[in-house]
């Protein structure tokens, strides 16, 4: 359930057009829009 509400997130705020047609996935995007959230989560943990 978690995973389809990131999907359906993901799917709306999609700034390259993602959003015509909601039940098919493009897996590009969501693996780029993806490894970009990663990054983020990666700069923003503390190091030691």
């Amino acid at each position: 359930m978690a995973w389809d509400s990131k999907r359906q997130f993901l799917i709306d705020t999609n700034p390259f057009g993602g959003g015509g047609d909601k039940d098919k996935i493009d897996k590009k995007a969501v693996a780029k829009e993806a490894r970009i959230g990663f990054r983020v989560a990666a700069m923003g943990r503390k190091k030691d």
